[in-house]
């Protein structure tokens, strides 16, 4: 709605009459004490939908985040950890072990083994071991101790895919762990 200045000043005309010819005369007409209840309610009420319905809001959220941004560095100094660790050449050859023992008795001990809703065989390339290990809302931290605890028993992830929870810190995963 585009409005000129002519149009601004007929409005603002408008508003003025408005206000000479019907609102003043009724308030004219209030007792004194009706008076000042009405000036108290007009600038009472804008006041408190203000304060609880922007300010408040807005406050509230500003310390959820700042509560959560020490969360937030832990996990990303975990996740940064764990990168390195795999860049670094953590893994080693599986071997002879079976890998679907080793990963359920590692998913176990780090505590994701009742996120996991698929932990599926699947061929390699060269004959060697693969799983498909899917997970379903897993924290966080349960998640960097099941693939650090894979990394120091010599799986790592061939890929990842994660993608965000429903809630802020659970994960949905896809990993696909290689053996040879």
């Amino acid at each position: 709605m585009d409005m000129n200045f002519s149009q601004m000043t007929q409005f603002g005309q408008a508003i003025r009459d408005l206000w000479q010819k019907e609102l003043l005369p009724r308030y004219q007409r209030l007792l004194p004490r009706e008076q000042a209840l009405l000036i108290v309610t007009a600038i009472g009420v804008p006041v408190l939908l203000f304060v609880y319905g922007v300010w408040l809001p807005m406050m509230d959220r500003s310390h959820a985040l700042r509560d959560a941004m020490p969360i937030l560095r832990d996990q990303l100094r975990e996740a940064k950890t764990l990168a390195d660790r795999l860049q670094q050449g953590v893994h080693q050859p599986i071997g002879k072990r079976n890998a679907l023992a080793m990963v359920e008795q590692v998913a176990k001990t780090s505590g994701v083994r009742q996120y996991i809703t698929r932990i599926k065989p699947q061929q390699g390339m060269g004959g060697g071991e693969k799983l498909l290990i899917r997970m379903h809302q897993t924290p966080y931290p349960k998640l960097v101790k099941f693939m650090d605890l894979l990394a120091k028993g010599g799986m790592a992830p061939g890929r990842a895919k994660l993608l965000a929870g429903d809630k802020p810190g659970l994960l949905n995963v896809d990993l696909v762990i290689e053996g040879e």
